[in-house]
């Protein structure tokens, strides 16, 4: 049997990530596969591990513009795959070639949030979802079997398509052992200075829906009601006119500099070091399919403040302090409770640490490559 995997759209970011370790964990005693075919960039090609039965495959179109690649994928990629493949994996859920069997995965609720569309206010990048929804909707409908990633948008996903004969499955992501640590244990409220603040660390990509400008104003009002406190805000720029909205809202919350912090994109093979260097999570997101970074944030050991919105408490439970992200009120209720109750801090922090024990990349890969097989057998016996 010869697996084949379609990363031809991956650039980067989570799809690379998670790419890369279910092959890093991949079980050569269990299974017992001919082969596992990447077609992907040469960029995305050099995370891949070497090993014999992993072969990669690229092809100058996958390495230049988008419309070189789409032509490609329209033209000539199907008759590349069914050279190699016996059964293919689609890691981003948007090939929409006529090879099958097909396994393809959820990974984005953005091509299915419609609120948000109507919050980012921009046609072209909107105009970009419905047309990555699109290619997902009829790569759902050509595929024999579908990997969610959250139990929450696979009851999204199958209310708004129709995947009623599709043998669906949920497997989470894992989160890398770098992250976990110890509990943190923080003094009381009242020991921190100005020149020893409360740190609380948001990492995310600014977008809309990240809501980074309403915690920059939940910080300043902490700030006014004497709390000394600092936010640190890391993260790429997703979408141009959420930044400037972050930064006018620092400008304002924090003119000089002091205790608020944008520093912008930060490489994943050092972020695990902002983790160990701040007291508090603040993660106010309102769109997600899994959470990675929550995931990152519960095997940090650090106590979390969190938006209210599904899936985070599909993850978190009662493992964290909510809030409504569209309000600001709230968002300080969180914090504040969070900062003042040392005790409900640790016991937070002790279940999530428990918590993160299901979610392994070794776990991953097994039940990633068990489904795989699965469809395989399924779909060969039935044709």
């Amino acid at each position: 049997m010869r697996i084949g995997i379609d990363a031809s759209n991956i650039g980067g970011g989570g799809g690379t990530t998670h790419l890369k370790e279910i092959l890093v964990n991949y079980k050569h005693e269990y299974f017992k596969h001919d082969s596992v075919v990447i077609f992907a960039s040469s960029k995305v090609l050099e995370v891949i591990p070497n090993d014999p039965l992993f072969i990669k495959v690229t092809f100058p179109q996958l390495n230049g513009s988008l419309i070189n690649r789409i032509i490609f994928q329209k033209t000539k990629y199907d008759k590349e795959i069914k050279k190699r493949c016996d059964i293919l994996y689609s890691v981003a859920g948007d090939y929409t070639g006529s090879f099958k069997p097909v396994v393809s995965m959820s990974r984005n609720m953005l091509l299915y949030d419609r609120g948000i569309w109507k919050e980012m206010k921009a046609p072209k990048e909107i105009l970009r979802f419905y047309l990555n929804y699109l290619k997902q909707k009829k790569c759902f409908e050509n595929s024999s079997g579908i990997i969610f990633i959250s139990n929450y948008a696979k009851k999204i996903v199958s209310k708004t398509l129709n995947l009623k004969n599709k043998d669906i499955v949920t497997i989470n992501h894992g989160v890398s052992p770098r992250f976990i640590n110890e509990v943190k244990r923080n003094k009381d409220v009242a020991s921190y200075t100005s020149l020893n603040p409360f740190r609380f660390l948001y990492i995310s990509g600014v977008h809309v829906y990240k809501h980074q400008w309403q915690v920059v104003k939940a910080i300043a009002i902490l700030k006014e009601q004497g709390y000394n406190v600092r936010l640190d805000l890391i993260g790429g720029v997703y979408f141009k006119s959420s930044l400037d909205k972050l930064i006018a809202a620092i400008n304002i919350a924090d003119p000089k500099g002091v205790f608020i912090k944008y520093h912008g994109q930060v490489s994943y093979d050092s972020i695990h070091t902002y983790y160990e260097d701040t007291n508090a999570i603040v993660f106010a997101s309102t769109c997600e399919n899994m959470p990675n970074i929550l995931i990152e944030s519960m095997a940090s050991g650090l106590p979390i403040a969190c938006s209210d919105h599904q899936p985070m408490p599909e993850f978190l439970k009662d493992g964290g302090f909510y809030f409504n992200s569209y309000n600001v009120n709230s968002i300080v209720g969180a914090m504040k409770e969070l900062m003042e109750n040392n005790k409900q801090q640790i016991k937070f922090s002790e279940k999530n640490i428990s918590e993160i024990e299901q979610f392994s990349w070794d776990k991953t890969s097994f039940e990633t490559f068990k489904f795989i097989d699965k469809i395989y057998a399924s779909y060969f016996s039935k044709n």
